[in-house]
This record gives structure tokens, C-alpha cells and sequence, in this order.
């Protein structure tokens, strides 16, 4: 994102040197200094998109840009910059910070991506991080966890306010008790000679794999790299249901999800699904957990470490989101803290049980 910086930064100080620029001077100076490619109303430099709008008062009320003109784009970022009498200022506008679509919001189906959406569409506060720049590479690391499809599934519900599919997980009271024993079920683990099993089973499958793993780690779409990696781990399999791989364990089943971080980048995984979590845990003898595999590219070297996800350190890192709400689930999670911290070779894995517990009650009530 350095060009995008520099182009902020630019920006910026032509508005400071000429408050009353307007739009078409600060857009000129911008693609004479910086010669981006011109599709229609966006202008695609390297690595970004940005797309000038002026407005003379709040709120920023313009139309944008079409759903479809960003769909193209979106797996990068897309800027807005927004230009006021007196000042300037800078919004992205992926697909992950709208609310919803505005403009022929009649037509939006899945099947039929129709179109646009205006200034006050966009999030300007995203899970308590202000959409700015400052921010932004933040927020991209969020935006990066979701695929197309899952925000345009979002889009269609909250524009068309379409009844949701009901994936919404209601346990019965005798589930509820399996579900907040899982605490205890992840501490057991830990001491449990098969779990050791099973992380050296999964190191071992990491270590032999390590060339490939380093080589897919330079893949730039965080979902192309994060589907490979995960492919090499669990030999070819990309379920997409609650975790990748399952094993058999102490009279129960191990659900193990493989995370990826890579050292020199910031990164926001998406966990799991709520509802299919809870579920997963309310059978007997049910045991969740991350597979978490560090990867340093200019080291050229992995590290990997099984470990439940009710491990403190991991509900720490745990973010719901927020912006999900109002679907027919309980929405999803992310690793949005120090996730990576359970690397760290002096670490040793730990339940809380009241803090675990705590957490399941707040999901469960969701």
C-alpha cells in the first residue's frame, strides 16, 4: 500500500496548499503526479483503486460507485476520496464496509448484482476502527477474511431485507450444559496424551511440507493462500464447514481449523461461523481447536502449534462481528488481536474456564 500512502499524503498536502480546490483540480494534480489507469469513474493505481467525489456539506450523500464496477476491484483496496469546501478527507469503500446498496437496490439479487451504493452506505466506524486512513491497512486485514460472495450475500439481505435463511443454531437446555462444559472437555485436552498425538501428527505433515507452504505463502490473494496452505496440510481437502480436518479423540471428535500468519503481515482471519461452533460443541466429547502455522517467507522457515480455541490467549485475539448482525445466524468471528502469540515457544496453552464459559454465554445469547 506504499503508492496508496504516498497518494494520501499527496493529496492531503495539495488541499493544505489550496483550500479551495475543488474536485477536478486536486483530481488533475493527482493523475498528473501519479498516471493511474482510468476505468470510467475509478482511477486504478498500484494496488489500490481510488474514486474522487465532492460534496458541500454532511453527510456525504453521493452515489459512488456501482456494485458491479466494484465488484471487479474489491480485492483491493478501494478509496473515496471525498472532497469538501475546507477540507479532505478518505473513506474505503470495499465491500465489507457497506451497509448496504442504495441506488436500483430493487434488482440486487445473488444472481443479479445491480446497483450502487452512495457515500452514506459506507461504515465510517468498522468494529470500533474509524474508517481512516490511519487505519486502513487495518482494516483491509478484516476485509481480507471475507470472500466476494460472502459480503454480497449480506448486501442482498440487508438492501432487499429479504428473509434470511435460518441457520440459526437453538440448543435444547441439555445442550446448552454440553456446550458450556466445553471449557473443561479443552482443558482435558491439553494434558491428553492423544491431543499431543495429533499436533505432532500435524507438525510433522507441516515440516514435510514446508517448501511448499514457503512458496504458497508468496500467493497475494489472502484466500488463494490461506485455501492452498490449508490444502497442504490436510492433504487436498477444503471442506468449508467448521473446521478442515477431523480426528477421532478420547471417546469424542477433534475439529481442528488451520490459521495461517504470516510474520511480516498484518491479518485478520475469519474463525468460524458461531452457529456452527455451538452445534459442534454440543455433542459429547466434543473438542475444537486451531491449528496455527507460522510462516516467515525471508527466514524460510514454519511453526506450528495446535491449540483450543477457548485458549485464552486465542478468545483475547476473538472478535464477533458485529456488522453481521441481523442475519439469520449469530454471524461469525475473527482473529483480530495477537493471535500469533500462541508461537511463542516459552507459551504454554491455557483454558480459563470462567473466562471460556463467560464467552460461550454471550454467544449463546446472540
Amino acid at each position: 500500500m506504499s503508492e496508496l500512502t504516498d497518494a494520501i499524503r499527496f493529496i492531503t498536502e495539495v488541499k493544505s496548499a489550496r483550500p479551495s480546490a475543488e474536485k477536478e483540480e486536486i483530481q488533475l494534480a493527482y493523475v498528473v503526479r501519479f498516471r493511474p489507469e482510468r476505468n470510467r469513474s475509478l482511477f486504478v493505481g498500484d494496488g489500490y483503486s481510488m474514486r474522487f467525489s465532492e460534496t458541500r456539506g454532511s453527510p456525504f450523500s453521493n452515489t459512488v460507485l456501482s456494485l458491479s464496477a466494484l465488484r471487479r476491484v474489491d480485492d483491493r483496496p478501494v478509496v473515496v476520496c471525498v472532497v469538501s469546501p475546507n477540507s479532505v478527507r478518505f473513506l474505503l469503500a470495499n465491500s465489507t464496509f457497506l451497509k448496504k446498496i442504495s441506488h436500483s437496490s430493487h434488482r440486487l439479487r445473488l444472481d443479479n448484482v445491480k446497483g450502487s451504493f452512495n457515500g452514506t452506505d459506507i461504515l465510517t466506524n468498522y468494529e470500533g476502527i474509524a474508517n481512516q486512513p490511519e487505519n486502513f491497512d487495518r482494516l483491509i486485514a478484516f476485509h481480507a477474511a471475507f470472500t466476494w460472495s460472502e459480503n454480497l450475500e449480506r448486501l442482498v439481505e440487508t438492501t432487499t431485507a429479504i428473509v434470511a435463511k435460518n441457520v440459526r443454531f437453538d440448543p435444547t437446555p441439555e445442550q446448552r450444559v454440553i456446550i458450556l462444559r466445553a471449557p473443561e472437555r479443552s482443558a482435558a485436552a491439553l494434558s491428553s496424551v492423544r491431543f499431543a498425538e495429533i499436533e505432532d501428527e500435524l507438525r510433522t505433515i507441516a515440516s514435510q511440507r514446508e517448501p511448499e507452504i514457503l512458496r504458497a505463502a508468496a500467493i497475494d490473494n489472502v484466500n488463494l493462500r490461506g485455501n492452498r496452505i490449508e490444502r497442504l496440510v490436510t492433504g487436498g481437502l477444503n471442506l468449508h464447514e467448521l473446521g478442515d480436518l477431523s480426528r477421532g479423540f478420547d471417546g469424542g471428535e477433534l475439529v481442528v481449523d488451520v490459521k495461517t500468519k504470516l510474520s511480516d503481515r498484518l491479518s485478520a482471519p475469519k474463525a468460524y461461523n458461531i452457529d456452527k461452533m455451538l452445534t459442534f460443541l454440543a455433542a459429547e466429547g466434543s473438542v475444537f481447536a486451531f491449528l496455527v502455522l507460522g510462516v516467515d517467507v525471508r527466514a524460510g522457515a514454519i511453526a506450528a502449534r495446535l491449540v483450543p480455541v477457548l485458549d485464552q490467549v486465542l478468545l483475547v485475539a476473538t472478535t464477533v462481528q458485529h456488522h453481521w448482525a441481523g442475519r439469520g445466524s449469530r454471524g461469525v468471528t475473527q482473529l483480530a488481536g495477537r493471535f500469533d502469540l500462541v508461537l511463542a515457544s516459552a507459551y504454554t496453552p491455557k483454558i480459563d474456564i470462567a473466562m471460556a464459559k463467560g464467552f460461550l454465554v454471550e454467544l449463546l445469547a446472540r
